[in-house]
């Protein structure tokens, strides 16, 4: 249970304050007030107090004087402010001086319910972080800390070792860290990961932190059974089981140990629980618990099992085709910013509806927008560097979750069409961006009415407009763009004829001879050896 103490000059907002709640009902047992600076500070210290209400202005003393007192002499005190102004100077006051919230008079009920209860959980996480801060002190200064750190250190060297274990290391490792593990023995192995710290922590309490995450899975995990919990890499805690126990009784404890640690730790996790294991086998083990942690989409699910065809797995990635990821280029060109955010949306969530969703998938995704931005940008003569001054991502960062991803992507987006369109506007005529559109697209068959309706415009106007800026209609233009691709890929790839017919949109042979030979005047394979022949007079 929590104290309160509510703080206000005004005899009735004070009375109202105290009965218009039931404080009990929300996990105070105890709920003092007073009508002065000096007077909270007598209950302050008489008392000790975990939430505090106080108003701003007061007579004598205010609240943010009253705050630098706490500061100093109760730095534990959650402290929410109440004032009845709305000038920002006050809230960045309250800001400063390191206050939870800050609330406006007058004040709904609800509101302030839901404030305290928000100052209540950080309390409750904070107080947890402070024992936590001691027993890891205490276990410093204890043997247990050594015996610990050379047990973990046995672990680690056999499992990072070669693969798969002689028995002459074993033996040589038991010898070294003094270790009491039979070589007879079975092991499972299940893989821990942070993905996520929900809460922002100094970098010096990482360890503090972990340390928590190791004895909470000793205690929920383990449960008593045999077994050893390390603490592998940073974010990292890998548990070796040596006792069965039933599947569903290890679900249910890793499950419990990961919702644990996102109420009292603030971290997100995922699990990999892997297979039984002979102890010469565990190096192999190891690397495919690692190998999957990699594929695995945070956020996906919490809990997972070690797949079977992930032996042998190899590292290739897998090319997955994207829709929509033309209509990105095409829009993000014409400076239509929030329909390019929107259709990015689209496509994620499309890619987290999948059945088989994989980091093959986000990386594909990855790798297309951001191929797609780098041409754009390159059209446009603007240098690569302009989009990251040297804090580009880690594309194992940005594929680690959908939301990172998203994240990842949106300010991609953001960044690039800063640099296309500096001015902030788009100034891209109606015809050039269907122009756009069409030079994206030129393997699909293209209509009037689907152009018309990118461009928001009637068909009809549309096809006068068009001719009227263009000097020719949009089936001339098209064909045009069409034999005008057709003339790069025959010059500068090795593709054949057909492959590139199919590539501009014709997918009749005989009718791309022709088409081509009209407006050029030679067949697709004359034009590739005249162009040919041309180099090599140079």
């Amino acid at each position: 249970m929590y104290s309160l103490l509510i703080v206000d000059d005004e005899y009735y907002a004070l009375e109202a304050m105290k009965h218009a709640v039931d404080w009990s009902d929300i996990g105070f047992d105890r709920c003092y007030t007073a009508m002065s600076a000096d007077e909270a500070r007598e209950v302050l210290i008489q008392e000790k107090i975990d939430i505090m209400i106080c108003d701003i202005e007061m007579p004598e003393e205010d609240g943010l004087s009253l705050q630098s007192w706490v500061r100093e002499q109760v730095p534990q005190l959650e402290t929410i402010f109440l004032t009845g102004h709305a000038e920002f100077s006050y809230a960045q006051k309250a800001i400063q001086m390191h206050s939870f919230d800050y609330l406006l008079k007058p004040i709904q009920s609800a509101d302030l319910i839901h404030t305290v209860k928000r100052a209540m959980e950080k309390k409750s996480l904070d107080d947890e972080f402070a024992r936590l801060k001691e027993q890891y002190r205490d276990y410093l200064n204890e043997e247990r800390f050594w015996s610990t750190k050379r047990i973990t250190k046995f672990w680690k060297d056999l499992y990072s070792g070669r693969s798969p274990l002689t028995e002459s290391q074993f033996h040589e490792l038991k010898l070294i860290y003094h270790a009491d593990v039979e070589g007879s023995a079975s092991i499972l192995p299940i893989l821990f990961k942070v993905e996520e710290w929900l809460r922002i922590f100094p970098a010096k309490d990482l360890d503090i932190l972990e340390f928590g995450l190791c004895n909470a899975a000793e205690e929920i995990v383990l449960s008593g059974a045999a077994g050893h919990v390390i603490l592998d890499q940073r974010g990292y805690v890998l548990i070796l089981l040596q006792e069965p126990l039933p599947a569903h009784q290890i679900l249910d404890h890793c499950k419990d140990y990961i919702a644990r640690c996102s109420t009292y730790l603030s971290a997100r996790i995922s699990c990999c629980i892997g297979n039984y294991t002979s102890i010469w086998k565990l190096p192999d083990a190891y690397k495919m618990l690692m190998q999957e942690h990699r594929h695995h989409i945070a956020g996906s699910e919490d809990v997972y099992y070690l797949r079977s065809d992930r032996a042998g797995h190899t590292d290739v990635k897998e090319l997955v085709p994207l829709p929509w990821i033309e209509d990105i280029a095409v829009l993000l060109a014409t400076g239509k910013i929030k329909e390019v955010l929107q259709k990015t949306d689209e496509l994620i969530d499309w890619m987290q509806q999948q059945s088989s969703l994989t980091a093959e998938l986000l990386e594909s995704f990855y790798h297309a927008l951001l191929h797609t931005i780098i041409s754009l940008l390159h059209k446009n003569g603007i240098a690569l560097h302009s989009l990251y001054s040297g804090d580009e991502p880690m594309e194992r960062e940005v594929t680690r979750s959908i939301q990172t991803l998203r994240d990842w992507a949106h300010q991609l987006i953001t960044r690039a069409f800063a640099l296309l369109h500096p001015e902030g506007e788009d100034t891209y005529s109606a015809i050039e961006k269907v122009c756009l559109y069409i030079n994206g697209r030129l393997d699909q068959d293209l209509g009037r009415e689907e152009l018309a309706e990118f461009a928001e415009l009637h068909p009809a106007y549309l096809s006068r407009l068009f001719k009227k800026e263009k000097g020719l209609s949009i089936s001339d233009y098209i064909a045009q763009a069409r034999i005008a691709k057709a003339k790069e890929l025959l010059c500068t790839t090795l593709s054949t004829v057909t492959d590139i017919a199919s590539k501009v949109g014709y997918y009749n042979y005989q009718h791309f001879t022709k088409m081509f030979k009209k407006h050029t005047g030679m067949t697709p394979q004359q034009y590739r050896r005249e162009y040919s022949q041309r180099i090599e007079r140079q």
